[in-house]
Formats: structure tokens, C-alpha cells, sequence
């Protein structure tokens, strides 16, 4: 698997961090969108967008920070 995040700031909220698990054909499996200033997660399990449409925007992420967010509870 392969893991990429962007951020787009939110006004009244700061950064909200979008994370995307993809496969290794670059298929997108898992989504999810985090504003770490207010705590919100929103998880998609299975999106309707399957392919990341401008990696070259995304930063790469780790699968433990992936994977620690979304089983985050709250």
C-alpha cells in the first residue's frame, strides 16, 4: 500500500489534512480528511473516487500515521 496526504486550510479551523491509502496499481482504497485543531475525522471506507487526480500535490504519509488516525476514536 501506498499512502500520500494533502492539506487545504479550512477558515475558522486551520489545516485540514486529507490522507488516501492507495494499492500499488494506485487505486484509492481508503480516504479520510483530519483538522487536528478541532479533532474532526472523517473517514471514507470506500470512496467514490478511485484514482488520486494530482499526486504531485499530495506529500507522501506513513501507514502508522494512517493507520493510527483512522482507528482513531472520536
Amino acid at each position: 500500500m501506498m499512502y500520500f496526504k494533502s492539506s487545504q486550510f479550512v477558515p475558522g479551523k486551520g489545516d485540514a489534512w486529507t490522507y488516501y491509502e492507495l494499492t500499488d496499481a494506485k487505486k484509492v482504497v481508503r480516504q479520510m480528511t483530519h483538522i487536528p485543531t478541532t479533532g474532526e475525522i472523517t473517514r471514507v471506507p470506500d470512496p467514490i473516487v478511485t484514482r488520486l487526480m494530482r499526486p504531485e500535490l499530495c506529500v507522501c504519509a506513513e501507514a502508522e500515521e494512517f493507520n493510527a488516525l483512522w482507528d482513531k476514536q472520536g
